[in-house]
């Protein structure tokens, strides 16, 4: 069991990939050095980092990280009356359920050779979406953002319109992840930029550093889910 757990999480990852990890988890520690009255929001950021690094890697064992991050980040969205976020994680709180169920089914193993030695790990099978998944994809995220901003607006979220595209994406993101699509890093880039204005707009320093460091494993994770794709073509 233990040999199981521990070759899941610390398997398989090349010496890019624990440096840019390091790197992102530095990052947190950094910012609550320089704010430490705000504990809740580094655990959540690290937990975050943690999460999304592992769904770049394709390791099923993200959606253990993604509970305490969401956890988290619903306290810390209802601090700042982000009423949108607040919505958008309970959203995700059920999805890390399903992804487990789906995941499971659609696991590959990858054998990762390095000096040393050579590791098999578990990682899920991704794929593409067609043009016409695609279309569909961008119209549910426009008809999204439309509705649910004028349901922000009325209730009195601080930031309706900026708060409901980044839920508007990230719920079609996620949906994307827990079934298996690439493209998902798309929307989750656009939604790590807009959401670094959101909390810098808020003032929660170690927020901001969470979505940073999302926006730069977004960007990997979308180059390595592309190869996996390619793999399970």
């Amino acid at each position: 069991m233990m040999t199981t757990v521990r070759k899941e999480l610390l398997g398989g990852w090349t010496t890019f990939e624990k440096s840019y990890i390091g790197g992102l988890l530095l990052l947190q520690l950094i910012v609550f050095y320089f704010n430490p009255e705000n504990l809740i929001s580094m655990i959540a950021g690290i937990s975050g980092v943690l999460c999304v690094t592992f769904v770049a890697k394709g390791k099923i064992s993200n959606y253990f990280f993604g509970v305490i991050q969401i956890s988290l980040y619903l306290i810390i969205s209802l601090q700042f009356v982000l009423y949108g976020e607040v919505l958008l994680n309970s959203f995700y709180f059920i999805m890390q359920i399903v992804g487990i169920i789906v995941w499971r089914k659609k696991m590959n193993v990858a054998v990762s050779e390095t000096s040393a030695n050579t590791t098999e790990t578990a990682v899920v099978e991704a794929r593409s979406l067609s043009k016409k998944q695609t279309f569909f994809t961008v119209t549910v995220v426009v008809i999204f953002w439309y509705l649910f901003g004028l349901m922000l607006d009325y209730f009195g979220s601080n930031q309706p319109y900026l708060d409901s595209i980044t839920t508007a994406i990230s719920v079609v993101a996620q949906i994307l992840m827990t079934l298996r699509y690439k493209e998902q890093w798309l929307l989750w880039i656009v939604v790590n930029i807009l959401s670094i204005i959101l909390w810098i707009i808020a003032g929660n320093p170690s927020m901001v550093a969470m979505w940073v460091a999302f926006l730069f494993n977004s960007s990997y994770g979308y180059y390595n889910w592309r190869k996996l794709a390619k793999q399970t073509a």
